[in-house]
């Protein structure tokens, strides 16, 4: 019988993690409930993995390696419990762990600490205080391990108490033990205290029974929530700064996070009774003056920090939150204090922020750890509560170094000003500010074109043209030294076509004595008055000298930034001024805008439009005087002057080919870079920055002003001209090459490899489009190790109407030819047809494949894949891409292609995808495009995201090149603001050590029935739905828990727009139902498909029912009425139970296009709401079985689906053929039958006999309940119901229940069946009972219960439970709530 159940697999919520650096070998530590699993940080393997409490969830966990001993120890703590876990590597993948019983105390442990006075050699006492920690209620204890005197080993564990600091209730804490031997505590508060506060330790040395005396040394106040986070920085600051050896920074409810100065340890602080609350006013009067700076963080709340040890300049942290993101933050000296002599430092520093690191889904990053490393790097590993584990590093450098070039200053309107204020200006008596060269040369007419890319309806994407004026005005402030009006105007042009006139104004001031610069707000009134402080101008590099003293260079570009807070929304702006020969040519100005109304960036280049002319002319005069062959190296930050570059083609990993407007050719030569071999090397990003030489190729004037090219693969460019000539550049034999010239502008070109390609001999089939043109010429070239052969005459295609190709597919084998338009449109060209007509016709013709541009067609790799045909690829800018079965037959003098769609997927980002590939390694899905203004590259098969760079977006010239050895990478090239930039990255940016699963609370789940094989393994596709409104598909492999295959993620779709109610396959599964909120209902296809496992494609979608879509799908059953695979026909009646108490059933024809679902029939129970409804058949009849809000079942009669017989389904008064346009209320409940006294939240069935059956329900009066229901002939709508109710089964309610299958019990004698059953409860604990029936006996007489197993569940808020079926081998349980995990069941 089934009478064990084992656990298999776990997958929750990662609640703490931490990094044991071993020096040969890192070991990472994480913590889900109340499992412990660790990692080996070289293979991602799982070393081992135990329970490490019996029902508490892993708060913490702090490490301390003895490499004397060779031993690692661990402190982990979890609500009341603690213990420690000591470890000992046996070899390189294996290791020897003991645990020790949980100490229970008395209270919430928040925080614990090493002591460094733990047993000696010499030390013969059998206990030895092993560490300190503090509860939640501020009392410091410490931890004292018993163990035998040969053994360091901890062995059972006790505590006592050290001292007890300020009372209060602590959300967070940081202990820390000092130099002195003193702890050292910082305790966040509920009410938004930091209470910092320490004890001697000597209680612990010398084994009194006496308690220390706690000293509070500050209290600081400031927070307006309450404080979830606090850590102390350990590492003393440089004596610039001004700093005490330690800081705290905190964070808290009301998203900001402080940093604190402790500059004093001695004597104590009284602390003052404040009231409850967070009342401004009180707040605004009780702030602590130790508060150095603070910053608004996250977009929600933050969680807590960790330390990052920073340049020596600027100390950094890292912050972890609701939001599912880690940010990096600086902590530097406020621009605008200058040399002030003011001692109230909040006006000497700021915090800025350093970087985001968005690798977790849903919400909430529960751990974090960070290992400070000697090679300037720190590691990160997060868990959060999609279960997701990821591994990065973080450069410990400062971000924001020198920058090239510093021009000096010149003299100016400004300058005469300071110098008649008695301001001295000698650049050799003081370096020269940024700010100042920067607004001295602001003055004058801007040129302004600005790009606006929104997220959002309310502020539309468009670009706005128009003129910007700084004039020159009096100070109107006398604090200030020189003022500039800032006014624009121009007219904007939505990307809907609408256009309208704009203005705005703005006031720029400068403050000689603090070099700083200050953007203002201004009035509406006459003369533009000063309102308040939009917000500083803040420059990178603060000097035109270096810090030698060195004046530097003429040609410069200084940077600088800002930050506004507007109530809830955060302007971020970031200045760039572009210098030439000391002249301010250009300047760029960038803001991005994030807020929970507001997401959109605004991108303003302003160009001196005095000087546009003249510039233009030198550009074209050095351009065809003075370029020649010669080498031009510059770094990843700029390539000089240069801008004239146009466009940018890859043709190898390191080799690329940029066109200029003045006809040159450039080829660009990444510098080789080694990477070292180290520990670290898998573990983290690895964006080197790079040098390119750019060598001069060739300059032809037909390609002035205007050219395009396509890059090969093998080393070989094609450049189109605007007068239709083309040419073709191979690397190998460095020649240029002439092909026949076309009649027009040619606007597009495409070309790759077809078949007879050997490694020395490749055959090249090309497309060229020219402009207003109808035909598309086709045509080849060949070639060779040295030579170059001429293109062959050009064959004509005739393209359909409007169709404007955007990309090219050449399939070898089958000799097709396929385009992509920009209007989503898909043509093939049978190429057998080339040589016997012109102009040829497309043979197949698809109207709609994309909703926008197709930007890449790729032949997709078989890979042992058993699908008939070839797989096509296709992504397009509508943010989608898709995989098609392409079919081909060819007879009576025509070619056939028929192309059926297997599967949509939406990467999360776009909305543009501009490219993918398969890698050639392991054949991953790449696909790339751009999320705002960064550049992001995505792991569709891995389903992560391996690259991503701040590129400024879309608009603008750029090339990328993935890489294919395997590794997750490539190389990009981008113009941005006239300036070259390249990124390469030779591995992932971040490495994901468990891939995890929804970002919120499973509510649905669902088994396949059948049993499939992908790849290797055999397994069940598992359908799992949550309040993030994504559903995932997973394959369960049923391999053990430290496995990343036993539950391995296929695909994710992202159609509903709310929480998911409930999923359920066909009985084939070949069909996935789900629904949700917003009567959302959808039916999917899911078929293998190759590289990807699975594709799904919605097929179909159940018409709303209300004018407002406002009712919630609370349950649905589907019943297979017919099924011909063979004709393509599969048809099912639906039954659903809406919000408002309704039934409806439908009819549902999975072949039918367009209206495949059709209304059969409704009806409506009572005012309680339903939340069960389902097929139920007894005897000869169907019913319909709900269960509600009221405790009761019900039973709904209609007539006998005879699915196989008849191609109808009948109802009263109503048959199957006949469309419903309009419904009374015709389906009514015949009988109920009382079982719960509240909500039934549970319900299965089991079949006794063909008139017989048991349903076992689960309610929130925490009982369950058996109850026997006999098919009434005399009354067919009657049924006989009969219970047995199991009270206070659980200890909460019952949210899920299945039947385990029949015990066979040789001991049951005639007459006599038990079947065992599972529940799952909110109580986390899972059970099973025995269910005895005497058929002999009617009704609860002949039935009785007993309680079987009860074992600990992983899983809180448990929605849901499924049982693998029988004909897929090896029974399992999954239970699904925050998190998933699955019980083997073993036969006794």
């Amino acid at each position: 019988m089934p009478g064990t159940l084992q656990l298999d697999h776990v997958l929750v919520p990662v609640t703490a993690v931490a990094i044991a650096d071993l020096g040969p070998k890192i070991l990472l530590l994480v913590g889900e409930g109340c499992h412990l699993k660790i990692f080996d940080n070289e293979s991602n393997r799982v070393l081992h993995s135990l329970r490490v409490f019996h029902s508490r969830s892993v708060h913490g966990i702090q490490c301390r390696w003895d490499a004397d001993q060779g031993h690692l120890i661990c402190l982990i703590w979890g609500g009341r419990a603690i213990t420690v876990l000591h470890l000992r590597l046996d070899t390189t993948d294996s290791c020897t762990v003991s645990l020790t019983d949980e100490l229970l105390t008395d209270d919430w442990v928040s925080n614990t600490c090493f002591l460094s006075n733990s047993k000696t050699v010499d030390d013969d006492q059998s206990s030895f205080p092993l560490a300190i920690f503090l509860t939640s209620h501020n009392v410091l204890y410490s931890l004292i391990a018993d163990s035998p005197p040969d053994s360091h080993i901890p062995g059972k564990l006790s505590c006592k108490v050290v001292a007890a600091g300020p009372t209060s209730v602590l959300y967070s804490a940081h202990v820390v033990v000092r130099a002195s031997g003193e702890a050292l505590i910082a305790a966040g508060t509920v009410f938004g205290e930091l209470l910092i506060w320490s004890s001697s330790l000597s209680s612990i040395r010398y084994d009194s029974d006496v308690s220390a005396t706690a000293s509070l040394l500050h209290t600081l106040r400031g927070h307006e929530g309450s404080v979830f986070g606090v850590t102390i920085a350990e590492t003393a600051s440089t004596v610039d700064y001004g700093l005490s050896t330690y800081m705290v920074a905190s964070c808290s409810d009301d998203r900001t996070i402080r940093i604190w100065d402790l500059s004093s340890f001695s004597g104590s602080s009284a602390r003052v009774d404040i009231k409850t609350g967070f009342r401004p006013q009180l707040m605004e009067r009780i702030k602590s003056e130790r508060c150095i700076a603070s910053i608004m963080g996250h977009s929600s709340r933050i969680w807590g920090l960790g330390f990052l040890s920073g340049s020596e300049e600027a100390p950094r942290w890292i912050s972890f939150g609701e939001d599912s993101t880690c940010q990096t933050w600086q902590l530097v000296r406020n621009l605008g204090s200058g040399t002030s002599t003011s001692t109230d430092q909040r006006q000497c520093y700021e915090i800025q922020h350093d970087g985001s690191y968005a690798y977790h889904i849903g919400k909430h990053i529960w751990g974090l750890a960070v290992d400070l490393q000697q090679d300037n790097v720190s590691l990160i590993l997060t868990g959060g509560a999609d279960g997701r584990i990821v591994f990065y590093s973080i450069p410990n450098a400062d971000l924001h170094r020198w920058t090239e070039d510093v021009p000096i200053l010149q003299e100016s309107t400004v300058n005469r000003q300071l110098i008649s204020r008695g301001v001295s200006t000698d650049i050799h008596s003081q370096p020269l500010s940024s700010a100042e060269r920067a607004f001295s040369a602001l003055r004058g007419r801007w040129s302004l074109y600005r790009i606006l890319e929104s997220t959002s309806s309310a502020y539309p994407s468009g670009s706005f043209n128009g003129v910007a004026t700084l004039t020159q005005r009096p100070p109107t402030d006398t604090d200030y030294d020189a003022e500039y009006l800032y006014a624009e105007e121009g007219e904007m042009a939505t990307r809907q076509g609408l256009k309208m006139r704009g203005s705005r104004r703005y006031a720029y001031r400068y403050k000689r004595a603090t070099r700083s610069i200050t953007a203002w707000f201004v009035k509406t009134d006459t003369i533009a008055s000063v309102d308040y402080l939009f917000h500083k101008v803040g420059f990178y590099d603060t000097s035109y000298q270096t810090p030698k003293g060195e004046f530097l260079p003429k040609n410069y570009m200084s940077t600088a930034k800002g930050h506004h807070l507007c109530v809830n929304d955060n302007y971020d702006a970031e200045y760039e001024f572009r210098y030439q020969d000391t002249n301010l040519i250009q300047w760029n100005l960038k803001y991005t805008v994030k807020g929970p109304k507001k997401d959109y960036t605004a991108s303003a280049v302003y160009t001196r439009i005095a000087e546009a002319q003249s510039s233009l002319a030198k550009d074209v005069l050095v351009g065809k005087e003075s370029v020649d062959k010669r080498d031009l190296t510059h770094s990843r930050e700029g390539v000089g002057n240069i801008s004239i570059f146009k466009n940018y083609y890859w043709i190898g990993r390191s080799e690329v080919i940029a066109t200029t407007a003045l006809g040159c050719i450039f080829l660009g030569t990444l510098d080789r870079h080694v990477d070292k071999e180290n520990l670290l090397s898998d573990a983290v990003r690895t964006t080197k920055p790079r040098t390119i030489s750019w060598n001069l190729v060739n300059q032809i004037p037909e390609l002035y002003s205007y050219s395009i090219a396509v890059s090969i693969s093998n080393h070989t460019v094609i450049l189109g001209a605007a007068d239709g000539s083309l040419y073709c550049y191979q690397r190998c034999s460095q020649e240029i090459k002439t092909f026949p010239k076309l009649s027009r502008k040619i606007t597009g070109l495409f070309a790759g490899e077809i078949e007879g390609s050997e490694e020395w001999h490749r055959i090249v089939a090309a497309i060229a489009c020219c402009v207003s043109d109808t035909t598309a010429y086709y045509f080849c070239f060949v070639i060779t190790d040295a030579t170059l052969e001429d293109a062959s005459t050009f064959i004509k295609l005739t393209l359909p109407s409007n169709f404007i190709v955007t990309t090219v597919c050449f399939l070898s084998k089958e000799h097709l030819v396929i385009l992509g338009s920009r209007g989503g449109a898909v043509c093939f060209y049978d190429r057998s047809l080339f040589r016997l007509t012109s102009p040829v016709s497309a043979c197949c013709f698809i109207r709609q494949a994309h909703d926008d541009a197709i930007t890449t067609i790729k032949v997709v790799p078989k890979n042992n894949s058993e699908m008939e045909g070839n797989c096509l690829l296709t992504a397009g800018r509508d943010g989608k891409f898709a995989l098609h079965r392409l079919r081909v037959r060819r007879g009576n003098g025509e070619t056939v292609v028929k192309l059926e769609c297997l599967h949509i997927g939406n990467p999360p980002f776009g909305p543009n995808i501009e490219g993918a590939c398969f890698n050639s390694e392991n054949h991953d899905l790449l696909l790339w495009g751009f999320r705002s203004t960064d550049f992001v590259v995505w792991n569709e098969t891995k389903r992560m995201e391996v690259m991503k760079v701040p590129c400024g977006g879309a608009h603008r010239s750029w090339a990328y090149s993935p890489s294919n050895d395997g590794q997750d990478g490539g190389a990009l090239i981008w113009t941005k603001a006239s300036t070259c930039n390249i990124q390469t990255q030779s591995k992932p940016s971040h490495r994901v050590l468990q891939a995890g699963g929804h970002g919120r609370e499973i509510k649905a789940m669902a088994l396949c029935p059948m049993r499939i094989k992908i790849d290797d393994g055999h397994g069940n596709l598992v359908a799992t739905g949550a309040e993030d409104t994504t559903i995932r598909i997973s394959f369960a492999t049923g391999v053990n828990a430290c496995s990343a295959q036993s539950m391995r993620c296929l695909g994710v779709i992202s159609t509903h727009n709310t929480g998911i109610q409930q999923l359920q396959w066909s009985s084939d599964g070949r069909y996935l139902f789900s629904a949700a909120g917003l009567e959302e209902f959808y039916v999917w296809r899911i078929q293998k498909v190759p590289c990807l496992g699975i594709g799904f494609l919605c097929i179909s979608q159940c018409p709303k029912v209300t004018e407002f879509s406002d009712l919630r799908i609370i349950g649905f059953d589907v019943q297979s009425i017919a099924a011909d695979v063979s004709a393509g026909h599969d048809r099912y009646v639906v039954i659903m139970a809406y919000s408002n108490s309704t039934i409806r059933i439908w009819y549902f024809d999975a072949s039918t296009a367009g209206q495949s679902f059709e209304l059969l029939s409704l009806g409506t129970y009572k005012s309680c709401c339903l939340t069960k409804i389902k097929f139920l058949r007894l005897g000869d009849r169907l019913y319909l079985l709900t269960a509600g809000t009221d405790g009761y079942i019900a039973f709904w009669s209609i007539e006998d689906l005879q699915a196989q017989e008849e191609s109808h389904f009948s109802l009263p008064n109503r048959s199957f053929g006949q469309r419903a346009e309009s419904f009374d209320s015709d389906l009514k409940w015949n009988c109920q039958h009382r079982i719960h006294q509240s909500s039934v939240k549970c319900l299965t069935s089991q079949h006794l006999s063909d008139s017989e059956v048991i349903i076992v329900t689960g309610g929130d009066d925490n009982a369950i309940a058996f109850t026997r229901i006999t098919f009434n002939a005399q009354f067919p709508n009657l049924p006989i119901c009969s219970t047995l109710l199991l009270a206070r089964a659980h200890a909460s309610t019952i949210t899920g229940v299945q039947c385990l299958g029949p015990e066979l019990d040789p001991g049951l004698s005639d007459g006599r069946a038990s079947w065992i059953f599972a529940t799952i409860s909110n109580d986390q604990k899972l059970k099973t009972w025995i269910l005895t029936i005497d058929l002999k006996k009617p009704g609860a007489e002949g039935m009785s219960v007993h309680k079987g197993a009860s074992l600990q569940s992983s899983i809180a808020d448990a929605s849901c439970m499924e049982i693998t079926p029988e004909a897929c081998g090896d029974k399992r349980i999954m239970v699904a709530g925050i998190g998933v995990e699955t019980w083997n069941v073993h036969d006794v």
